[in-house]
């Protein structure tokens, strides 16, 4: 039975896509065979920090997904990471700084026409959920 390099590794990042980038990159002339697996469990390692310290912190500022913010909040915050990527996180064009005076100072959003309610109109019967039948 066939096995991949990351299944026998244990590691879920890909051992084989990172030797041929390893390859491709002329980084050596030649290089051992646990050279790609160390290198694709370091980044599963440092993607995972990463990606759990900005899910805390998306979690504190109860969103439910990870924004570029997050990820930049979260390598500002650690010391270790934030050594690591001394040369800055790459961002894409838009903002990668949270919004939180921006979010403080934004009026209420008014209700919709469709929500709107008249003098004299009822309230919209509650549904009945699955449970309650």
């Amino acid at each position: 039975a066939r096995s991949s390099r990351s299944s026998r590794a244990g590691l879920l990042f890909p051992v084989s896509r990172v030797d041929r980038q390893l390859r491709r990159g002329r980084f050596a002339e030649r290089f051992g065979a646990g050279a790609p697996v160390y290198l694709a469990a370091v980044l599963q390692r440092v993607t995972h920090e990463t990606v759990d310290a900005a899910g805390k912190i998306c979690k504190k500022s109860k969103r439910r997904r990870i924004s570029p913010s997050h990820l930049q909040a979260a390598v500002r915050k650690s010391a270790l990471l934030k050594r690591l990527l001394r040369g800055g996180v790459p961002r894409r064009g838009g903002r990668a700084v949270p919004r939180s005076r921006r979010a403080a100072s934004r009026p209420k959003k008014e209700t919709t026409e469709s929500k709107k309610r008249y003098p004299g109109q009822r309230a919209a019967p509650a549904r009945a959920t699955a449970a309650g039948e």
